[in-house]
């Protein structure tokens, strides 16, 4: 389960591509599955009446009474944290993801047990992730805790994972593989890719080793997995480093996009890869 955690400064926006068909109509069924208050949250997914600009100003109402006292809207006052399982784990159901949603508002400080909490949603458009979205202003004006959420949300979709028997992707900060961004998460619903590059990247890097007994091996499995491999040299010419792109995913120009190997999995950088594989 992985969790992306990013911030903005207009909630509207955001909402209009939450519940908007996606690039390539992939968004599917758009609504919500908990919020701060399920009966003052309108939602426009299933409810005719209801409006994204209804729905931005219920959710924005203690930001624009602090302007008033401050002249001005608070900054970064949108938080947005998509959750997303792994391809291989069962379907969870809009109960399920309220629930994780309810866990990740609270382990992060948006919504904490006893204090006042912002005003939040979590949407659903695919049955494999949600989006929350919350304005991180308080009811008394102040702005809630937030200092490493993003860690702090990954730890609470650690202990989830391990409570529901989902795939276990890591143990906190201490895992070795890094999380996509939420740019990646959209590239992968835009180009219709069941995860991320940088999820498919670290499952093939795995497989590969699986089946390496020295480091030609996992790299010649890479490439019959179809990654492209690029390698880095030092002055001398010997190898030095390893780049991996998965085969489509292309950025500016055309050119395939690479993730260094420490960006993917720290454990399986080259001078790493070599030493657990000539153990």
């Amino acid at each position: 389960m992985i969790p992306d955690v990013s911030t903005g400064n207009s909630v509207r926006p955001l909402l209009a591509y939450l519940y908007g068909p996606g690039q390539r109509e992939e968004h599917e069924d758009p609504h919500l599955v908990a919020a701060w208050d399920m009966n003052g949250a309108p939602d426009p997914g299933r409810d005719r009446a209801a409006t994204l600009t209804r729905l931005a100003a219920r959710l924005d109402q203690h930001a624009v009474l602090r302007a008033a006292e401050l002249g001005a809207m608070p900054p970064s006052r949108v938080w947005h944290c998509a959750v997303r399982t792994a391809p291989e784990d069962p379907y969870l159901d809009d109960d399920q993801w309220a629930e994780v949603a309810r866990r990740v508002v609270r382990a992060t400080g948006v919504a904490p047990d006893g204090e006042p909490t912002c005003r939040w949603i979590a949407v659903r458009h695919s049955p494999h992730h949600i989006h929350l979205a919350a304005v991180t202003v308080r009811p008394d004006g102040q702005r809630p805790r937030l200092y490493r959420d993003g860690t702090r949300a990954q730890a609470e979709c650690r202990a989830i994972e391990t409570e529901w028997g989902l795939r276990q992707i890591g143990n906190g900060e201490r895992t070795t593989t890094s999380y996509p961004t939420t740019a990646e998460v959209v590239k992968a619903e835009q180009q219709g890719w069941s995860e991320p590059s940088r999820i498919w990247l670290q499952q093939q890097m795995r497989r590969a080793l699986a089946h390496a007994g020295a480091p030609e091996d996992y790299f010649t499995s890479l490439v019959a997995q179809g990654v492209l491999v690029r390698f880095r040299t030092g002055d001398g010419g010997e190898r030095a480093g390893y780049s991996l792109a998965r085969p489509g995913d292309e950025g500016a120009g055309g050119n395939p996009v690479f993730f260094s190997a420490g960006r993917l999995d720290k454990a399986l950088t080259l001078p790493r890869l070599r030493h657990v594989l000539t153990q």
